[in-house]
């Protein structure tokens, strides 16, 4: 049976009830919210177990890094090329999930799914707290329901909720004023998935003070660092293969023809582009750097937000979890174009995810041309749902100590 069939119904039913809280304000308690987030993401996570068509990563990228850990060798430097470019972090992870399932007796479809489901839970109570007491109970209950973050944990098992986990953590700390914790908070991000780097400006800012903001920067830097010198430790990486390890893990494929704007050069096709990664790469950097001055004084939290959004506009590359990246803090810090950029990326995401192509047909490669160019619509009401209106923070962040009661109602 299609897993449209099965998983779709209840991810519809929870974008619809998403929607109607937040036009009639329902803000239930936040057991509420967890006990309804951890029912929609078992009846995905339980059916998705028992899919045999599973990602190509979960079913073999993220078992391999997982047992290269458990042989004692570093999986960046084991793995297929693109295989694995992470810090050591996660395929520790990774290794304690297999062990896990092997205890309880768990397969693999449901033990790699307990981290990133687990920490998607715990987003539902984070995005709480980085929304403030007046709307954090109402923003929690529309997280647990939002259809991205079920499929990214519950279906595919991927990193982000585990990433954002940290990353919202830091923030939380940094309006709080707690400059270690907020460091090490972000840094254990970074050692997951170092595009959490682009959370690091609005983690700084949130700061006050230079001595708590170098404070936050060197912790950011330590944890990743001691992560990397961990494959000395316990891997097989020597000390000599470490600046190898370390241009391993900057490295990314130039895979392109997913999304934006580089379908117009491969026709919709998924290809392999040196070219076209080394120009993405430049478009990507000048356009973050554009959003970082346009928004250079506005709140953390939307600064973390622009840069996240500016990301999925002009990327060059795309896997369907980055658009969960910048979920937890639109969330947070609703814009007017909030639900149609959530429902189109949901819906982008949901074509791969739940096989849709199958519902209507044909099959995927026949259909990816028109789902490549449809990311045009998704990325229309992202840039509609940036903060156009607040490039100016109202009295937070860089003067005073301010906490995460003391958020200026969003936007609607």
């Amino acid at each position: 049976m299609s897993p449209a069939v099965v998983m779709g119904p209840p991810l519809v039913v929870g974008l619809v009830l998403a929607v109607i809280a937040g036009r009639r304000g329902w803000a239930p308690p936040l057991w509420v919210a967890l006990a309804a987030g951890a029912v929609l993401r078992l009846a995905v996570m339980l059916p998705a177990a028992n899919d045999p068509v599973v990602p190509y990563d979960f079913g073999h990228d993220f078992v391999d890094a997982g047992q290269a850990v458990l042989n004692g060798q570093n999986p960046t430097m084991h793995l297929r090329e693109g295989g694995w470019h992470f810090l050591p972090f996660l395929a520790y992870v990774l290794a304690g999930q297999l062990k896990l399932g092997e205890i309880l007796g768990l397969s693999w479809g449901i033990a790699g799914r307990i981290v990133p489901v687990v920490a998607d839970l715990v987003l539902i109570a984070l995005v709480a707290k980085l929304a403030g007491a007046e709307k954090g109970n109402l923003r929690a209950f529309q997280y647990a329901l939002v259809p991205l973050g079920v499929m990214v944990s519950a279906l595919h098992g991927q990193f982000p909720p585990i990433t954002l986990v940290f990353a919202v953590a830091a923030l939380v700390c940094a309006r709080s004023q707690r400059a270690h914790a907020a460091g090490l908070l972000i840094g254990l991000s970074i050692a997951c998935t170092h595009w959490s780097v682009l959370i690091v400006p609005g983690v700084v800012l949130a700061v006050a003070g230079a001595r708590g903001r170098l404070t936050v920067l060197g912790w950011t830097a330590g944890v990743p660092a001691a992560f990397l010198l961990s494959g000395s430790v316990f891997l097989d990486t020597s000390l000599s293969q470490l600046p190898e390890l370390a241009a391993r893990i900057m490295s990314t494929r130039p895979v392109v023809g997913d999304w934006g704007w580089t379908p117009l050069f491969t026709g919709g096709a998924q290809a392999e582009s040196p070219i076209l990664g080394r120009i993405g790469m430049v478009v990507l950097v000048l356009g973050l750097a554009a959003a970082a001055w346009w928004w250079r004084r506005a709140d953390p939290v939307d600064l973390t937000l622009v840069l996240l959004l500016v990301f999925l506009i002009v990327t060059h590359r795309l896997g369907a979890q980055y658009l969960l990246w910048p979920v937890p803090f639109l969330l947070a810090r609703p814009t007017r174009a909030v639900w149609p950029a959530i429902t189109l990326a949901s819906l982008w995401a949901a074509f791969g995810y739940l096989r849709l192509y199958e519902v209507i047909g044909v099959g995927y490669w026949a259909s990816h041309p028109w789902w490549a160019y449809s990311s045009f619509i998704v990325i229309a009401f992202l840039v509609r749902a940036l903060p156009w209106d607040r490039r100016v923070a109202t009295g937070q962040a860089t003067t005073k100590a301010t906490t995460s009661k003391d958020a200026v109602p969003a936007v609607e």
